[in-house]
């Protein structure tokens, strides 16, 4: 008889575990508290850009999910007035939601194929009302960060989407009144854009931004609507695949980057280690251990750029980008890169000046 284990969340890293296990002869069930597929709240669709290693990905989780990850036709970043043409190779864009061109739809199709079962609209609050040895993949959401004890750290942002029938582009802006950073991403007919930072963002400074893409992008956005969410990011060690009797996968787990916040890539090989948490524990540690390595070190990182004066950081990125490669490289050598999975430090080569 086939033995049962629940996970809790519908997202990238609890249906790639359900997947696994099931493989394994798991009876698999997902409790998800949204009434489909897609997330719950406004967020979704929405589309990111992410560097990953599609190859070694695939590999590791026995999934060939190339379909979902699109290379971009043009990479531009803002330095404050300055603009960059940058070389996209190493980056790709996903859209994550309801639509049937998502990444979760492709998931949620694979997962029924081999048996996994499904509970949608089914909230659970406490981690006490699953099973020992069930895995917990909330992701962003915070109902359960404080009582499984996983230091979190509030991000608040603005954020647009609108449908654009334009090829394959990423856009990153950075300013000196911008905590973190905007971006937007444009992939299967979906235009998504977000400002976000870890303090709250007045409207002002979203207009401010809103006003810089419509005179050096031309884009004229709908309305924007306000976010926040929960990232395990303000603790160097708050990466755990374990809290209690459970096992953590995806962002909760502590999976992303403590600098640029990447978490997709980190979501698909977490899906894997948490199931294999299940059937390899011991293993699942060593992996666990390997992709999350350098949290500790970007961490510090992240600390030692919020003390600089912020044009001192507009300075160094623009220096940066100024670098031949094979410095930048050498200044980002691939062994301390922080974002899971990532062997190379995606190419970031000035093209042309905008």
């Amino acid at each position: 008889m086939a033995k049962k284990i629940q996970i809790l969340g519908a997202g990238l890293s609890g249906m790639i575990a359900a997947i696994d296990l099931s493989r394994h002869d798991y009876e698999v069930t997902i409790l998800e508290g949204a009434p489909g597929i897609g997330g719950l709240g406004n967020f979704h669709p929405s589309t990111h850009g992410t560097p990953i290693d599609g190859p070694a990905a695939w590999k590791y989780i026995g999934l060939d999910l190339s379909s979902c990850f699109v290379p971009p036709k043009a990479f531009r970043c803002y330095l404050g007035k300055r603009g960059f043409d940058l070389d996209p190779e190493g980056l790709f864009l996903v859209e994550r939601g309801p639509r049937e061109s998502s990444i979760d739809h492709l998931l949620y199709r694979e997962a029924q194929k081999v048996g996994v079962k499904f509970e949608f609209s089914h909230l659970v609050r406490k981690h006490r009302d699953l099973p020992p040895g069930s895995i917990i993949a909330t992701g962003l959401f915070p109902e359960l960060y404080e009582e499984l004890g996983v230091p979190k750290l509030q991000a608040f942002g603005w954020a647009t989407r609108m449908e654009m029938q334009r090829p394959p582009e990423l856009v990153a802006y950075f300013d000196n009144y911008i905590g973190d950073y905007y971006y937007s991403a444009v992939v299967n007919g979906i235009f998504f854009g977000m400002l976000f930072q870890r303090s709250p963002v007045p409207r002002e400074i979203m207009e401010r931004c809103r006003a810089f893409l419509r005179e050096r992008e031309g884009l004229e956005s709908p309305d924007w609507f306000y976010a926040t969410n929960y990232v395990p990011v303000i603790d160097p060690d708050n990466p755990r695949l374990f809290a209690g009797d459970k096992i953590l996968a995806g962002t909760i787990a502590g999976m992303m980057d403590p600098v640029f916040l990447f978490g997709i890539n980190g979501a698909v090989l977490s899906g894997r280690i948490a199931a294999r948490a299940v059937y390899e524990r011991d293993e699942a540690i060593k992996d666990f251990k390997h992709y999350t390595r350098n949290f500790r070190l970007n961490h510090r990182a992240r600390k030692w750029g919020e003390k600089m004066p912020p044009q001192l950081r507009m300075l160094w990125g623009r220096l940066f980008l100024a670098l031949p490669e094979f410095i930048r490289r050498a200044l980002v050598p691939t062994s301390k890169i922080g974002i899971p999975g990532i062997k190379e430090f995606p190419s970031c080569r000035v093209i042309k000046k905008i």
